[in-house]
């Protein structure tokens, strides 16, 4: 993964950061002449908006970190050297009122009033463009966001994921970049197969399963093996194909249709873990799928399409978009050819009849490409992905964003892809993020149904948001139709959501409290929308002023 450094430097030759120089950037560079008189070599320095306002208006721990350095040492502290840079700083810089350092070492910075009323003035003048720029014209990005397995409905984690995503594909964009954004549907392999065989076995009307047992994921473990050790995949797909009104659909259950395909992915897997011979049969079913077999593909493109039909719903409900989507079942056969090549040029090697990597010089361990017995894993589509991503969308940044737990996998990509010269190291970057888990439950399971789904989490900061508003003044309410009622509590839900999961280092596993994300108080989204309108009550108001 690349250093914040070599990100910082990737449009470096392009930028003309006199014409954009805001207040905080004026006072970054300050900080970096002043640095470099001291004899410190430092290219990423963090300057935040301190938690209390008595703290000023920036931030900096530069002093911290510095005095763990050889040349930091030469001074007695931390606060010393904090000192220095305080008292040296404030010569580079005319919009702060007051520079001041707090113990064991930060650097607080005051903006002058007339900073901040000039700050006023260029929003109000330049509206919406404000704070946009030209530093990244002409640039191209392909940025990946929300691939979720297409048979287990959007979570709480995908809802993160799709956030960050969006969000810095905008940013990207008010810089001048040209931005596509892409996700990879992986609408084949063991997991769409384990969907397909539940559904076969356990959504037939006629077999004594509970709809509410699988609606609650609460099918016993005995109906589990009564008719999981019954099942023949063949015999119920032959029985579907011929009579398909023999089996549940999603509105039998009344359920949204990727609701619906988590319940069979659920039930199957269960399944599969019980009852030997099951695991046989699904991967029967896979090799059936690879063959072509035209009921097979029958029942996987409606389980697909249910799964599809339901992610776009929820997709336009929180404003998310993709401009092209990548089909696994359309180009899983072009990663072996590549591994081949490669392990005829050296780039890879044999290892007990696998094919493994060479990933030594890069400081990677190294990882199976192609199992003994020919299967393709992961890193074997992702290499061919890779490159018909350069081939359709030739760009000079491809961003992943997925979470931390594919640091690694993500490294060894990007290592073998410029092995295979499938362009540099350098010319990607994972935008990782940190596990989302709901205030007061457990880490989520999609083979157990217990995930926190995204539409259920929607349904409920709109709920919240609806309650908010009818405890609100009653005069104030009365003015206020239904429909208007409605679609302040989808605004003030989704703000809550958005901002109370964008608002945390994205490293950083959070613990997410969507009652504390929609209040009114503090550091949340619906507080910054009051924020918002009171500003606007205030400005309209002063405009009637006759003074």
């Amino acid at each position: 993964m690349r250093s914040k450094q070599s990100r910082s430097a990737c449009f470096a030759k392009k930028r003309d950061l006199g014409k954009i120089l805001n207040p905080r950037e004026k006072i970054l560079s300050a900080l970096k002449k002043v640095l470099k008189e001291l004899g410190f070599s430092v290219d990423n320095i963090h300057l935040e908006h301190p938690a209390l306002l008595e703290h000023g208006d920036y931030a900096t721990n530069v002093a911290l970190q510095l005095a763990k350095t050889p040349v930091g040492k030469a001074w007695h502290s931390p606060l010393e050297l904090a000192n220095e840079v305080a008292k040296l700083v404030e010569k580079y810089i005319q919009n702060c009122a007051e520079v001041t350092v707090a113990k064991p070492g930060f650097i607080n910075f005051t903006l002058t009033q007339k900073t901040l009323i000039d700050e006023l003035k260029k929003i109000l003048i330049e509206k919406d463009n404000f704070g946009k720029s030209k530093v990244l014209a002409g640039k191209k990005i392909l940025l990946e966001h929300t691939s979720p397995d297409p048979i287990k409905t959007l979570h709480i984690g995908h809802l993160r994921n799709n956030f960050l995503g969006m969000t810095m594909a905008r940013i990207l964009e008010s810089l001048g970049a040209k931005v596509t954004k892409d996700c990879i549907n992986n609408d084949r392999g063991m997991h769409v197969c384990r969907a397909m065989f539940g559904y076969l076995a356990f959504a037939k009307k006629e077999i004594g399963i509970k709809k509410e047992d699988l609606l609650n994921f609460k099918v016993s473990d005995e109906d589990i093996e009564r008719v999981g050790s019954k099942a023949n995949w063949r015999n119920l797909l032959d029985e579907w194909f011929g009579n398909k009104n023999q089996w549940l659909n999603p509105k039998d259950l009344n359920l949204k249709s990727d609701h619906f395909d988590l319940v069979i992915y659920a039930v199957g897997a269960r399944a599969e873990e019980k009852v030997k011979k099951i695991k046989e049969q699904v991967r029967e079913i896979l090799r059936a799928w690879e063959k072509e077999e035209k009921k097979v593909w029958a029942l996987w493109r409606m389980i697909i399409d249910w799964s599809l039909a339901g992610y776009k719903v929820t997709y336009k409900r929180i404003g998310s978009c993709h401009d092209f989507v990548w089909h696994e079942s359309k180009l899983y056969k072009g990663g072996k050819k590549l591994i081949y090549e490669g392990l005829k040029k050296g780039v890879f090697r044999k290892s007990e009849g696998a094919i493994v990597t060479n990933l030594s010089k890069y400081n990677l361990p190294d990882t199976v490409v192609i199992k003994s017995d020919g299967t393709a894993l992961y890193h074997t589509f992702d290499i061919y992905l890779t490159k018909r991503k350069r081939e359709k969308f030739p760009s000079d940044l491809y961003i992943w964003d997925i979470g931390n737990d594919q640091i690694l996998y993500l490294k060894q990509l990007f290592a073998i892809a410029e092995q295979l010269g499938i362009g540099k190291k350098t010319d990607y970057f994972h935008l990782n993020y940190g596990y989302v888990y709901l205030k007061g439950k457990g880490k989520m399971s999609s083979r157990r149904g217990m995930v926190v789904k995204a539409d259920d989490l929607l349904d409920f900061v709109h709920q919240k948001s609806r309650e908010i508003i009818e405890a609100s003044d009653r005069d104030l309410r009365g003015k206020i139709s239904e429909k208007e009622k409605e679609e302040i509590a989808e605004a003030v839900g989704l703000a809550g959501l958005k901002y109370g999961l964008l608002k945390y280092n994205r490293e950083s596993d959070i613990y997410f409290d969507p009652e504390k994300s929609l209040s009114l108080e503090g550091n949340s989204g619906p507080y910054l929308q009051y924020t918002y309108a009171r500003a606007k009550s205030v400005l309209a108001k002063a405009k009637k002023s006759p003074t």
